[in-house]
């Protein structure tokens, strides 16, 4: 059932072990999933950073690079991307040459985004999700779940699988299957396999480069959460929105309630989870004992020093290393899953002569990657007592989502962006929704304006009628991005201290 919501009702509910927070007021969407109480991960959607992950496009080849065997495609985003030989369906073993030319059309599906320095990563095997199993038109494989009961299950269900399958398909079967039916197992299949067909018949229609298929990256990441999770409760600050989710089939899988957050507050403030935010962007994070770790990116990898800082240990200089660096793999793991850091990671722990610790550091490691929804593989120690990892990369990690680089350092720092400065005044505007003011005097760089209002003002306009207040703009130079509020009053005394936007 859907109720008001305050702060203080959040242990009245017995599943507040497990919580997912989720915003959907204003133009940037975030998710936030609570565990004990304690924020385990936040994911921030905005439209400029959206992943593409998972989007499939007919696209055109561009360019054919031989030297490289891949070929450059447009999909009609700003970069072209890279399509490599070996993610061809069958390519055995041919050249680039042999299996594309320049002027092509292709379906293609985007595996991995673009950064800065890199063009996203494309397939031409496409992929179909569902709830019991990943449908691959083109895949010409089946793999089974490895938690499948025995062998004798395994091979029964191969056979079943062989017997329906046309020749170029591919199956991947997810554990869920193996508690149901073959026949809702195929069920799915067979839906999947229509979606499919009617998408290669729209891309017959369309003119390239064009998007076919577009994720809902934040429905999708939520039901994912909540499949994880099996149970808890969901809030979020949108009425529309959480019964919309309480219609969907996924919704009825675990054990659910909802809440609708209808106080003031914003969502995120009132559950501590701006905080939580804020320093999952900070370098040094502290550990319980008085240590501390720091994570710096760079474009290749991500680095975690640890250090004792001022944790002095109780007895001896093995063991007081040895505390640090445990709880420095819980929290490593920890950090990975709040800021979504993906790629290469190397951590530096504090040197360990004996490689019993050493293998002790690495299985409180490997126990906490374990609670991670993403694919972490926990490689060892280097030669050189570094911890290498890596982590699957799905959208853009919180830091490339809410900072851009710094124009005062040429880059070799960040700030917040121009458009999290416009989302976040937004969302202090929205607070204001039920204030008795007339107008509103918010302080603001021009690049955050210019987010902030829209295109020919929409925004500005939309929200003006929203709040039923006038906003009223004073803009500044700054060498960071700024967005917030001054003052509120009439517009008589307010209008003098700043400027309108002319309605286009």
């Amino acid at each position: 059932m859907l109720r008001g919501s305050k702060v203080e009702q959040k242990e009245e509910s017995g599943f507040y072990m497990n919580a997912l927070i989720v915003s959907t007021k204003g133009r940037e969407k975030r998710l936030a999933v609570m565990k004990n109480g304690t924020a385990d991960q936040v994911h921030i959607f905005q439209p400029a950073h959206r992943s593409h992950v998972g989007f499939i496009y007919y696209g055109i080849v561009s360019k054919v690079e031989k030297g490289m065997n891949a070929c450059f495609v447009n999909i009609g985003l700003e970069q072209n991307a890279f399509l490599h030989r070996n993610d061809f369906p069958d390519h055995q073993n041919k050249s680039i040459g042999d299996l594309v030319h320049q002027g092509q059309k292709i379906i293609v599906q985007v595996m991995k985004d673009g950064s800065e320095m890199k063009a996203p990563r494309l397939t031409a095997v496409i992929e179909w999700p569902g709830d019991l199993l990943v449908y691959l038109p083109a895949g010409r494989y089946v793999a089974l779940s490895k938690k499948a009961e025995n062998e004798q299950q395994r091979r029964e269900w191969s056979e079943w699988i062989e017997e329906h399958k046309r020749e170029e398909e591919g199956l991947i079967v997810r554990t869920a299957a193996f508690f149901l039916p073959k026949e809702d197992l195929f069920a799915e299949w067979r839906q999947l396999r229509a979606r499919h067909e009617k998408l290669v018949k729209a891309a017959e229609k369309a003119q390239a480069p064009v998007l076919l298929l577009e994720r809902q990256q934040l429905q999708e990441e939520l039901f994912a959460r909540m499949n994880e999770l099996g149970q808890g409760e969901l809030i979020g600050d949108e009425l529309d929105f959480l019964v919309s989710i309480k219609e969907d089939v996924r919704f009825k899988k675990g054990q659910w309630t909802t809440t609708f957050h209808s106080a003031d507050e914003e969502i995120f403030s009132a559950f501590g989870l701006r905080e939580s935010a804020e320093m999952a962007l900070k370098r040094t994070v502290w550990l319980p004992s008085g240590g501390f770790i720091v994570i710096d990116r760079t474009e290749a990898m991500t680095v975690i020093d640890v250090n004792t800082g001022k944790f002095t240990g109780k007895s001896s200089q093995r063991q007081t290393v040895l505390v640090t660096n445990r709880e420095a793999a819980a929290e490593s793991a920890r950090q990975l899953r709040l800021r979504d850091i993906s790629g290469m990671i190397l951590i530096d722990f504090i040197d360990m002569a004996n490689e019993a610790d050493r293998r002790e550091v690495e299985r409180e490691l490997v126990k906490e990657t374990k609670k991670d929804s993403k694919q972490v593989s926990v490689r060892g120690f280097t030669s050189l007592g570094l911890m290498q990892m890596t982590r699957k990369k799905t959208k853009p990690s919180l830091i490339e989502t809410v900072t851009e680089p710094c124009r005062v350092c040429r880059g070799t720092g960040r700030v917040i962006s121009s458009e999290s400065a416009a989302f976040q005044l937004e969302r202090k505007l929205l607070e204001l929704a039920r204030h008795e003011v007339e107008a509103v005097l918010v302080e603001v760089t021009s690049e955050v304006q210019a987010v902030f209002a829209g295109k020919h003002n929409e925004y500005h306009e939309r929200l003006e009628d929203l709040l039923h207040k006038k906003i009223i703009y004073q803009v500044i130079e700054a060498a960071a991005p700024v967005g917030r509020i001054l003052r509120t009053g009439s517009f008589a005394e307010l209008s003098p201290k700043g400027n309108l936007l002319e309605k286009s």
